[in-house]
């Protein structure tokens, strides 16, 4: 009686881990000893480089062996080992993030998004059938408990994002270029042709709650990069405020002159000198002048006020972008739309995240639970699963969240909270 309404987390938050800690390690040596089965003598070692300080100051991994009816864990690489696999640290979270039991199509455009973003080659495909089984298993276990590493700067400078970063803090706004394939804009062009269907032409519609409409856009707000970016601006335990598709036909303008994305949430005026909602724009299709790409006006963060009525464009610069692009700004920056003077039409994806505590437009706090146990622990966090806003009952505060989100540096983007160790 009394107890709050929102989806159980498929995976307890006392079973998460972070990469290659002991932890980590502990789960994968529980997970191995408890296989039953026949196997080919064989052997996988796992060797990442540049892990975080707080994890090793040195390169970290393991070994597993197969052999006959056992199989056993070796607390660091081999290199006598049939197959050896030598990721960066980051690099080789992300692709072990993956989920694959009975989501093979998804985790197929995982794997492809994750290496083009890391020039990381496919698997190999000489491991035994058996191996890859037991090994595939462990993979969805180890998906489902493995938090993302908590150490932002570490993030920002294994992914070579310390430009966008500086732009973020000069302009208010930066472009990520080649951030995702050809291949991953034609599905949600299609994906976002279909949620538009049966619309007027030339309506201003947006196609919102993607998050409760296909699985192609889970992946998409799972972005490494982006999850990244949005952690500095608006903090760790940040959530999904809102996630729409915009499709632009000629002559449309859908947000003229300049406005600030702090207005539906009414951020009291004068804005806080730090972000507290922040937009990623993909450009499913080329965001060129023709194409009526966003106008931004750069460094206005800083007036920390709305757009006064009647603000023209003057002063902005427009964001031309080769699709495959992700536009990215400081909700308080000042920004607009500018019609389309080109025959077709051209797609967008807004993904907005903010910080743990400001309510966002959106609730996801009843998704499916299908939803969360076909994803890493950072999609429940951005459903606001993982803290204890809305988690209280007659029974007191949801104290086992408050903790968790403590020790993970919740609403923080600077130093390091303790984690795991």
């Amino acid at each position: 009686m009394g107890a709050p309404v929102f989806t159980q987390l498929p995976i307890p938050l006392s079973e998460r881990v972070e990469f290659l800690s002991d932890a980590y390690l502990d789960t994968i040596a529980t997970f191995v000893e408890e296989q039953k089965g026949s196997w080919p003598d064989f052997s996988v070692s796992r060797r990442c480089a540049n892990p975080p300080a707080h994890i090793s100051q040195e390169p970290r991994g393991y070994t597993l062996s197969f052999s006959d009816s056992q199989v056993s864990l070796t607390r660091f690489p081999s290199n006598d080992a049939s197959v050896s696999q030598d990721l960066d640290y980051n690099a080789a979270l992300w692709l072990g993030s993956i989920v694959r039991a009975e989501n093979e199509a998804s985790a197929h455009r995982r794997d492809r998004e994750y290496r083009h973003l890391f020039g990381v080659k496919p698997r190999a495909s000489d491991i035994p059938v058996p191996v890859q089984r037991t090994l595939d298993a462990l993979g969805d276990h180890m998906a489902r408990r493995t938090v993302d590493n908590p150490d932002i700067a570490h993030k920002i400078d294994s992914f070579g994002l310390q430009q966008c970063i500086e732009d973020f803090e000069d302009t208010g706004f930066t472009v990520f270029r080649n951030a995702f394939t050809d291949e991953f804009a034609e599905a949600m062009r299609e994906e976002a042709a279909l949620n538009h269907a049966g619309r007027p032409e030339g309506s201003s519609f947006r196609a919102t709650m993607l998050l409760k409409r296909g699985s192609l856009w889970e992946e998409a707000l799972v972005h490494p990069w982006i999850l990244t970016a949005a952690e500095y601006l608006v903090g760790r335990g940040c959530l999904l405020y809102q996630t729409d598709t915009i499709v632009k036909s000629p002559g449309q303008e859908t947000h003229p002159g300049l406005h600030s994305d702090y207005a539906a949430s009414r951020i009291t005026e004068p804005f806080p000198e730090f972000c507290v909602l922040t937009v990623a724009v993909w450009a499913i299709d080329d965001f060129l002048s023709e194409h009526g790409p966003t106008v931004i006006k750069p460094g206005s963060f800083r007036e920390r006020h709305q757009v006064p009525p009647g603000t023209t464009q003057e002063g902005t610069i427009r964001i031309e972008m080769p699709q495959g692009s992700i536009a990215m700004w400081n909700g308080a920056t000042w920004h607009g739309s500018t019609p389309r003077t080109a025959p077709g039409k051209r797609t967008s994806l807004h993904n907005t995240y903010c910080r743990n505590y400001i309510r966002p437009l959106e609730q996801y706090q009843d998704i499916d639970a299908s939803i969360l146990a076909r994803n890493p622990p950072m999609l429940s966090s951005l459903c606001g699963l993982d803290d204890a806003f809305g988690k209280s009952g007659y029974e007191g505060a949801d104290f086992e969240r408050m903790g968790y989100a403590a020790r993970s540096g919740f609403a923080q983007s600077g130093p390091l909270p303790h984690w795991s160790s």
